[in-house]
């Protein structure tokens, strides 16, 4: 467990950056307050050229110029901006700078129709041109200097040797800065070329992604932006001051989320009169374990263009014990704008002209804002060439004196369809963000850096780097207790630049289990992978295991090719002997029948014996159409009891026979027979969208659900095999989002045996369900709660379907307390329907992401009309969903 890892789980900033140059000339000094205090992050930008930076947490700052003559703005949020004529010579020139705090005007005398605040007739305005600006630029290109400065406050005493050993100590100063020069395009097109990048830590960071295509005029990771079209459901608004730069009104917008969540921002934002876009933003994003402080400062980088030109983030988490306080500065500067040839600029700047606020500064009189009386509601402007409807609409509602919250959300989407109307059916392929990394970018010296870092770095940075030079001698050391404590707890062992192995240790708990038939299991699994040119990859897992009981040895290999990354085209092949489930995958996991069976006396699990072989086959044959075929010779034999050992039994429970309770065969014991099973599935998404990654194609989303039509059956006669049957089944499933309302997932399945002669409990239809025990594996949606396990099959028809509705506010995520927690709530309804009997359903609500991993659930189960079953369950993440359970 290292720093870096830890930051990832938590948010969704990467390091990334910019911009040296070898001027030996330009300005340098520090930004103090009127009381002498730092002003730390500080923008100092010359807009006629498109640079700029920024100070660092002491209110020091350098910017690197040429000779000459240039107006240097120097700002602030809460601080009124300064702008300096300033002449360059043959060196740096010392300017030290105090910022006098901002004063706004404030609303004494402020009188609408509707008695609302005047921030709403701003905010409307901002939101209805929201995607004008979010699609404004079409191309830009930026250098990037990225700094990232984190120390932790406070570690648990459980982990904090740990930590050390990995060179982490408490109160110490870890530091990453990244240069970079980036590139990006619509819809999200983004190259970065990092050069150079350092971090004081173990690992250097250098994606700039979720940075760069951070935008407040678009919801941020599921944060609703207050520009966002549904923000007036979410926030309430209210206009705080306003003030003058540079002859322009800022209107200053006090967010006030409606209610508690971690999906909301408050703060302040900061619009742009007249032309309603985002001068500077000063938000925060709360949530259970870490809250994050947001600040950006736009500047113009091109005629009517105003983008970021500096940030700062300030994040504070506080987890188990675990405290750490980070801060990422960045400055961007050399912008280079293309706008978007799809869009008709001149038409909404000539709008913007004549939309000026309605709630103007008047001359002098600090303090005051007022309402501009008798104003007569604007004529549309004849355009000088012809207009779409769509343009006219827009153009109508632009020319209103105020906009209804209908009219904003219908602007909004007026404007979002005009970006569209002229772009072309975006391809399936979604172009991921590409990095290039100079190869020197790594190794770049200290006084590399002090000649090209644009920012300084302050004392406690500069030791940070320092005490990781004096740290390197220990590594040697604490690589030799890491390769003892791989063998004992399990891990990975690096043997060549593309080949890995990884085993699961000797006193790991994937090492040991329990279960009747074979008493306690000892087992070891090795994988060994080798990653080969174009992507592809071989892996073979080796897995040998030893049953006390039983006194039986099992052993079997998986070996798998990757052959096709682009087709995702695989071939497995898996033979040995194995202690196997009868319900396959759909039945309990091993280590929650442990559990139950140590400390419970109760033995859900039911094994036989197989002797197999088993190849599969899967790849796409089109985009969206997928191919698996598999097929399987076993031979199969009946298992016994062979331990009655339990640690505790609270209940006086007694452990059941080795044999599935199915109707009307719960006293016979499965014959040993062989079979030989083909099976083939065929599925089919529409539009779906996906990545490449290097030469492997990467399933991404889709708006259509997903069709599949299976077979299977057993062939009596060949290699002996006894088995003889048809099965065909039909699925439809879908997962979708309705904005603001939740997320949708169903997954229906019809299927029926067309033939049943001679069937084995393996080969019933068994449905995935954890009825026997309080706990089960994971958080799946397709899974039944209330069956009994094994009594519930077919060797007929069949129709099972699952529905989930979840929400991150359903019922107790509405409590105060709760609020801002990671927990989501769900409500689903499962149903099976099989000729035998009454359908039967179950309905049920949960919260997952209890602490990030336990999922808590209610569910009541039904027979018909009849009560069948009200309980809980309790669920973990075990292991990997849809695997066959072989011991």
């Amino acid at each position: 467990m290292n720093v870096s890892s830890c930051l990832r789980l938590f948010f969704f900033f990467s390091i990334l950056f910019v911009h040296f140059t070898g001027f030996s000339s330009g300005i340098r000094g520090f930004i103090t307050n009127q009381h002498g205090e730092p002003v730390p992050f500080a923008t100092v930008y010359i807009a006629e050229i498109h640079h700029g930076t920024i100070a660092n947490f002491d209110g020091h700052y350098e910017l690197p110029l040429g000779k000459g003559s240039y107006e240097v703005r120097f700002q602030y949020l809460g601080y009124q901006t300064q702008a300096l004529q300033l002449t360059v010579g043959e060196a740096f020139k010392e300017v030290n700078i105090v910022l006098e705090d901002q004063q706004y005007a404030l609303p004494e005398v402020v009188v609408t129709a509707s008695g609302e605040d005047p921030a709403y007739y701003i905010m409307r305005r901002a939101i209805g041109l929201s995607q004008y600006y979010l699609n404004q630029v079409s191309e830009y290109s930026c250098r990037v200097y990225l700094k990232g400065t984190g120390v932790l406050t406070r570690i648990p005493a459980l982990v904090r040797r740990q930590m050390e050993r990995e060179g982490v100590e408490q109160d110490r100063y870890f530091v990453s800065e990244t240069i970079s020069e980036i590139n990006f395009s619509l819809p999200n097109n983004l190259d970065t070329r990092v050069l150079s990048t350092r971090s004081s830590g173990n690992d250097n960071q250098t994606s700039p992604m979720m940075f760069v295509s951070m935008s407040l005029y678009r919801d941020i990771n599921g944060i609703i932006s207050p520009l966002s079209r549904s923000a007036f459901q979410v926030y309430r608004f209210e206009l705080a001051g306003a003030f003058m730069e540079n002859g322009q009104q800022i209107n200053r917008i006090k967010v006030i989320p409606r209610r508690d969540g971690p999906d909301l921002y408050s703060g302040y934002i900061y619009i742009k009169d007249g032309t309603w876009s985002l001068h500077s933003v000063d938000l925060k994003v709360q949530q259970s374990f870490f809250s994050i402080g947001i600040r950006q400062q736009y500047n113009p980088v091109a005629e009517n263009v105003w983008m970021p030109v500096s940030h700062d983030f300030d994040i504070d988490v506080s987890i188990m014990g675990l405290e750490l306080n980070y801060k990422y500065m960045a400055s961007v500067s050399d912008y280079s704008v293309t706008l978007n040839p799809d869009l008709n600029h001149q038409f909404y700047v000539e709008r913007m002209k004549d939309g000026s606020d309605l709630f103007l500064l008047q001359g002098q009189r600090a303090g005051t804002l007022e309402r501009e009386e008798g104003r007569p509601e604007m004529a549309p402007r004849e355009s000088q060439q012809s207009q779409t409807r769509r343009q006219q609409r827009i153009d109508q509602l632009m020319a209103k004196q105020d906009l209804t919250n209908r009219e904003m959300r219908t602007l909004n989407r007026l404007i979002r369809r005009e970006t569209k109307a002229a772009t072309p059916r975006p391809p399936l392929e979604i172009r991921e963000f590409s990095m290039e990394i100079d190869d020197s970018a790594r190794v770049r010296t200290a006084t590399y850096w002090n000649q090209n870092r644009p920012v300084p770095l302050t004392p406690q940075e500069l030791e940070s780097f320092d005490e990781k030079a004096d740290s390197e001698d220990d590594d040697k050391e604490e690589r030799k207790r890491s390769m003892v404590r791989k063998m004992v707890f399990g891990g990975r062992y690096n043997l060549s630049e593309n080949w890995q192995l990884r085993q699961n240790g000797f006193v790991s708990l994937s090492a040991w289990n329990f279960n009747t038939v074979d008493g306690f299991v000892v087992s070891q699994r090795l994988n060994l992978t080798h990653n080969a040119p174009g992507d592809r990859r071989f892996s073979a897992i080796g897995n040998a295991s030893w049953a006390f009981s039983r006194e039986r040895f099992n052993a079997h290999v998986t070996a798998n090719y990757f052959y096709h990354p682009f087709q995702r085209a695989s071939f497995n092949i898996s033979t040995g002997r194995s202690t196997t489930d009868f319900a396959g995958n759909q039945g309990i996991d091993p280590t929650i029948n442990a559990f139950s069976s140590l400390f419970f006396k109760l033995n859900p699990l039911k094994l036989y014996e197989k002797d197999y072989i088993t190849v599969t086959h899967r790849f796409d044959l089109l985009h969206g159409l997928v191919l698996y075929t598999a097929a399987d010779y076993s031979v199969r034999r009946p298992l016994q009891n062979h331990s009655d050992f339990a640690i505790s039994n609270p209940g006086d429970n007694e452990y059941t026979s080795n044999i599935p309770p199915i109707s009307s065969l719960e006293e016979m014991e499965m014959p040993g027979h062989k079979s030989f099973i083909l099976e083939g599935k065929l599925s089919y998404t529409h539009r779906h969208y996906y990545m490449r990654r290097g030469q492997s194609k990467i399933m991404i989303h889709t708006n259509f659900p997903t069709l599949s039509l299976q077979y299977r059956e057993g062939f009596k006669g060949v290699l002996d095999s006894e088995t003889r049957f048809r099965l065909l089944e039909l699925g439809i499933n879908q997962s979708f989002n309705v904005r603001l309302v939740g997320n949708f997932t169903y997954d229906i399945r019809a299927g029926r045996f067309i033939s049943n002669e001679v069937l084995y409990t393996p080969d019933f239809k068994h449905f995935s369900t954890s009825h026997d025990f309080i706990f089960m594996d994971g958080n799946p949606v397709n899974r039944f709660r209330t069956l009994d396990l094994y009594r519930y099959n077919s060797s007929d028809e069949y129709l099972q379907g699952f529905f989930q509705y979840e929400h991150a506010r359903i019922l107790i995520k509405r409590l105060p307390v709760l609020s801002r927690t990671l927990m989501r709530e769900k409500l689903f309804f499962n149903t099976l329907a099989l000729p035998s009997g009454k359908p039967y359903f179950e309905i049920g609500y949960g919260v997952s992401q209890i602490f990030l991993v336990l999922n808590l659930e209610v569910v009541t189960g039904f027979r018909g009309s009849k009560h069948d079953y009200t309980g809980f369950r309790i669920s973990l993440p075990l292991s990997a969903e849809g695997s066959e359970v072989r011991l």
